[in-house]
């Protein structure tokens, strides 16, 4: 077997590394991607906003994420990491925020595993655990972007967010600036559908609305 073989399927709580991160230094605004893939759509979104953003890109599997190291490497402006997306956000944004003044501007979560299975549902990244952190911490300006080629997963995690209070959910019909991963443009060929919406989260938000 090729030692690059790349797993589709990681259970991101197998990965217990933790990180942390000083910021970029100045405070222009961040773009994060979580679960990049192969980069196709941060790369999307660096050819439009060039250097006025700075851009975080994390992605649970780590021959990807050296991959997108290798990729990205020329760029001051863009930082990779590996590893489970809901254990590292906060040290990973948080120094940006406090310390840079930086806003925090678009979080994108493109065609994450579904997890279907109830007990798995606290793998997700959209979960319980991650709405309990961020909450707390993330900018109210902050503009989530969610898309899924799984209608189950869509509506699972619409009824969570609504569950944490969070209704002013904006849902549309095409990818942000017609960015399509390789993943998408394969699922809309194959005619099926794909459900997006945005929403911001923050300490705005509360259980009790």
């Amino acid at each position: 077997m090729s030692k690059n073989r790349v797993r589709h399927h990681v259970n991101p709580l197998s990965d217990q590394s933790e990180y942390s991160f000083g910021g970029f230094g100045n405070d222009k605004p961040i773009i994060v991607d979580i679960g990049a893939d192969r980069g196709e759509f941060s790369q999307g979104l660096m050819e439009i906003f060039g250097d006025s953003h700075n851009f975080l890109i994390l992605e649970i599997r780590r021959p990807l994420a050296l991959r997108l190291e290798k990729k990205f490497a020329e760029k001051s402006n863009v930082r990779v990491f590996s590893g489970d997306a809901v254990r590292n956000l906060r040290s990973l944004l948080s120094p940006a925020i406090s310390d840079d003044g930086a806003l925090i501007d678009t979080i994108y979560i493109n065609f994450p595993d579904p997890w279907f299975k109830d007990r798995h549902h606290k793998r997700r990244v959209v979960c319980q655990r991650l709405l309990d952190d961020v909450t707390h911490w993330i900018q109210k300006q902050t503009i989530w972007v969610y898309q899924t080629d799984q209608k189950q997963l869509f509506e699972d995690t619409r009824n969570l967010l609504k569950e944490n209070g969070i209704s002013e959910i904006e849902y549309f019909d095409k990818s942000p600036y017609d960015l399509q991963t390789k993943w998408e443009q394969a699922k809309v060929c194959a005619g099926q559908e794909i459900y997006r919406m945005q929403f911001h989260l923050g300490d705005n938000q509360s259980k009790d609305q």
